[in-house]
């Protein structure tokens, strides 16, 4: 297939994904063969109508190639080879975060269309600049966010959309898990400052962002602290930010990259008229409380309890939405424009830690 501002087959492309289908099946090159690339890859299995790999790309050239060899794909380990590949139409890339701005830049030029792993780019200044750069060329860019496809969180948008707990007062959310190994080892990039850039507040706080922009109407002002427990890592490892919620109320969120526990998420949204709490690791996951005296809740059955698979369903998910929405012409429905949003948070927060964890408005 041909690819860019000069193709030729009647593909209309823009940063929103709206316009003509693309024609399938789909070629995918994926950059970054880390922990992550295999829940990525189910995402495709599940979409293999729409879109095949056809290109992989890593640094270590053993493992692009074997990948290679299992997907009868190409291997590369110039990243700028694989965007010379005519047969790639849209790129997915899986690489540590001060990496994404540069790589995804590389990608819009070449004509194609991407999916990048969150956080779209360490600094709001260059997501925006990424946005705009996929807009000029009519491509479909989007950061791939998974918390638009956990099934708790879909069940919670419902009852609040069905006035189920009122006025929202106050949400409360924890992501735990422990990252203490990687965190201590100074081979690899999630403990170092350049290359994640940020710890706890960068790497996990883009999920809670997005959700409270997504369900509570974003933040308008954050407090935030942090501290770093594991003493080879150069950033942070725990972290509370609280503020003010768009529509009303307030917010409270922990992360903790050093709990030893499975990895879980946990939503607390008080309201006037109830509560709902969201816990990855409870059965059932998903419980609603009609007010103070409703001691037992109501368990939302549509949802299982799925402790080990609930987060990387909900990423496959976010990859197969990605790969519909190129073969129909439509949005993703994780808007880069919330990606964004969820960066100016993160760094309202981190200036928020330099100065103590003072008052910073999110601008």
């Amino acid at each position: 297939m041909t690819t860019g501002p000069a193709a030729t087959d009647g593909v209309r492309r823009n940063a929103t994904g709206t316009g003509t289908a693309l024609p399938t099946p789909i070629g995918v090159g994926i950059i970054g063969l880390g922990t992550i690339h295999a829940l990525h890859m189910e995402g495709f299995r599940q979409a293999h109508d729409l879109a095949r790999v056809v290109a992989v790309c890593d640094v270590d050239g053993e493992r692009s190639s074997a990948h290679a060899a299992r997907l009868s794909a190409r291997p590369f380990r110039d990243y700028q080879d694989l965007l010379d590949d005519p047969e790639v139409d849209m790129v997915d890339v899986l690489l540590p975060h001060n990496l994404h701005a540069p790589v995804v830049t590389a990608a819009l030029q070449a004509g194609k269309h991407v999916l990048v792993e969150k956080p779209m780019a360490p600094s709001v200044a260059e997501c925006e600049e990424l946005v705009r750069l996929a807009h000029s060329r009519n491509l479909t860019f989007t950061v791939a966010e998974n918390t638009r496809f956990v099934a708790a969180y879909r069940e919670v948008e419902r009852l609040l959309h069905e006035g189920a707990i009122g006025t929202i007062r106050s949400v409360r959310t924890f992501i735990y898990g422990s990252e203490v190994d990687r965190l201590r080892d100074p081979t690899l990039w999630k403990g170092r400052r350049d290359g994640t850039v940020g710890g706890a507040v960068m790497d996990a706080g883009a999920h809670t962002f997005y959700l409270l922009g997504w369900l509570f109407g974003g933040v308008t002002e954050v407090r935030a602290l942090g501290s770093r427990l594991v003493e080879q890592s150069e950033v942070e490892d725990n972290a509370i930010v609280t503020g003010r919620l768009g529509e009303g109320g307030i917010f409270s969120a922990e992360f903790s990259f050093t709990a030893e526990i499975p990895w879980g998420e946990r939503l607390e949204v008080y309201g006037s008229e109830g509560s709902i709490v969201v816990d990855q690791l409870a059965n059932p996951p998903v419980v609603h409380y009609a007010g103070k005296y409703d001691f037992d809740g109501t368990a939302i059955t549509s949802v299982a309890r799925d402790a080990l698979w609930w987060k990387g369903g909900s990423i496959a998910a976010g990859v197969v939405d990605f790969v519909e929405a190129l073969a129909a012409g439509r949005r993703p429905q994780v808007d880069p424009a919330d990606g964004v949003r969820a960066m100016r948070v993160v760094e309202a927060a981190y200036r928020s830690m330099d100065v103590g964890g003072a008052p910073v408005e999110v601008a």
